[in-house]
């Protein structure tokens, strides 16, 4: 298994080693599910100048033991507060599923018109106001609601699709909006 022996690797050096032991993984996959792994503490994530290294978690102290006499001279920086807090009016939910939304008006009209990020049972959905869509659409309070109903509905799919297990069909994709579409409410 790859990381078995304690060392510390990049994402892209993961990816190299699994696609050597037959793996279809591209260095955007071995991210992906490193970060995933994270979550769940399979892994840790130790920050570098550059890019992260991964080990299992039973080889921190190893690679903590080795990295005292090297960053004694490291000027560690306080983490930063996120920029975006969840405006606490528009939080919905589909079924058990929180979902909370804020407006971020530094997005400019390129990109997205939003996007969603998840922790176990909550959403986050970061919506973009400078949006064509939105600029063009969007007149009032009534279609704002409806569309972030909409985007509700589009996440929860997302969020679903990204912890479903086998092949996803439009069938199944169907499926699950209509399931969100009927069970959206205000939290």
């Amino acid at each position: 298994m790859i990381l078995e022996d304690g060392q510390t690797l990049m994402a892209k050096e993961v990816a190299k080693i699994a696609r050597e032991m037959g793996y279809d993984w591209t260095r955007e996959n071995a991210n992906s599910s490193l970060y995933k792994m994270l979550k769940n503490d399979l892994v840790i994530k130790i920050e570098t100048d550059k890019a992260p290294l991964w080990t299992l978690p039973k080889h921190k102290e190893k690679f903590l033991e080795s990295q005292s006499t090297r960053n004694k001279n490291v000027i560690r920086f306080k983490p930063k507060n996120l920029p975006l807090i969840a405006d606490e009016n528009l939080t919905l939910r589909v079924l058990s599923i929180e979902i909370q939304f804020q407006f971020d008006s530094e997005l400019s009209s390129n990109d997205h018109y939003m996007s969603g990020d998840w922790l176990n049972e909550k959403i986050f959905v970061t919506l973009n106001p400078n949006h064509p869509f939105w600029q063009t659409y969007i007149a009032d309070d009534e279609l704002k609601s409806l569309q972030i109903l909409n985007i509700a509905s589009d996440v929860y799919v997302q969020w679903s699709i990204a912890k479903l297990r086998g092949e996803i069909s439009p069938t199944k994709i169907h499926q699950l909006r209509d399931k969100a579409l009927r069970n959206i409410s205000l939290s």
